[in-house]
């Protein structure tokens, strides 16, 4: 099984790109989900997929996102750090 992370998951290639993950979940699994500021977005993809990291660059979006999500499930970093850490 291939570990994937998403740069960018809200927006249109990033959908796409969840859209063939969630098809083959027998080959694909999402290590971790990337974002600007799409809290609300980036719950519901948490929620879906259960990445091991989700990043958020701004940091308040990202304590929102934290506040809503299963936390031992998926860590949520933020800013430029977080990025780098998942990349």
């Amino acid at each position: 099984m291939k570990q994937v992370t998403l740069l960018g998951a809200t927006g249109s290639i990033g959908q796409s790109t969840l859209d063939i993950i969630a098809r083959h979940p027998e080959r694909y699994a999402v290590y971790a989900l990337t974002a600007n500021t799409s809290d609300h977005a980036m719950i519901d993809l948490c929620r879906r997929f259960r990445p091991r990291f989700a990043v958020l660059c701004d940091p308040a979006s990202a304590q929102t996102l934290a506040a809503q999500i299963d936390r031992e499930q998926t860590q949520v970093l933020s800013g430029e750090a977080g990025l780098i850490e998942v990349a």
